[in-house]
């Protein structure tokens, strides 16, 4: 029976855009950069394409914590040094977190149904340091991050390392994330089922979830449907 939740982070339970928002404008500013507001769109669809690169293993994450103020720099030709940007912008995202609406309910009554574990790409400063910040540091049966394993999501090896530390089976888990690319991709890799968290309504392309959730109470009434069947 499933009683075992493998949760992703951001953008599933953490605000991650309204952190990497604030630490942003924050950041630029703090080197002169008035406009930084309006600067945030494209750093993200920057930032969100070299995770995709990270995902599949065409770029370290050395480089592309650099590599994503550099290209906006590049974009509006603004002479700053990406590296020490980068350096700052890190250090405020560490101490800025947020929860998602719902998200605390959400997690207490999942841990009624199970163990509740977390997954997630990341650096461990950066993920421990939200989570701390959010008052979840000691809310988690155990806590999974890439930097801290060698293998990042959708990697099997990934998983593989989670359920043996965990001594459970692929049949005890189900993964739950937002992400298509790297929790549902991961997912299909591992051979582990998914509850893809979906509250936009996207398409499901290039990986294959086994339930689609559009908010958490979908998501425990999916989970309630498996533990009665027995899955």
């Amino acid at each position: 029976m499933i009683r075992n939740f493998l949760v992703d982070a951001d953008e599933t339970i953490l605000d991650f855009v309204r952190s990497s928002r604030e630490s942003f404008v924050k950041t630029l500013k703090s080197f002169g950069i008035e406009q930084a507001e309006s600067f945030y769109g494209r750093f993200k669809e920057i930032n969100d394409s070299l995770w995709r690169e990270y995902e599949k293993g065409t770029i370290t994450k050395s480089d592309l914590v650099v590599e994503r103020f550099s290209r906006l720099f590049k974009q509006l030709k603004i002479d700053k040094d990406a590296r020490c940007v980068n350096e700052r912008y890190f250090a405020t995202l560490c101490d800025t977190g947020y929860l998602l609406p719902g998200a605390r309910t959400f997690l207490d009554r999942l841990r009624m149904r199970g163990k509740v574990f977390l997954i997630t790409n990341g650096t461990p400063a950066a993920q421990y340091g939200r989570l701390k910040s959010v008052g979840l540091e000691h809310f988690f049966d155990g806590v999974f991050i890439s930097d801290e394993i060698g293998y990042a999501k959708p990697d099997e090896q990934f998983f593989t390392y989670v359920l043996n530390r965990l001594q459970v089976s692929k049949c005890a888990c189900i993964v739950i994330g937002d992400s298509l690319t790297s929790d549902m991709k991961g997912a299909n890799n591992a051979g582990i089922s998914s509850i893809w968290y979906n509250p936009q309504g996207k398409k499901a392309e290039g990986a294959e979830p086994d339930f689609v959730a559009q908010n958490y109470d979908q998501v425990l009434e999916r989970i309630d449907d498996l533990q009665r069947k027995g899955s």
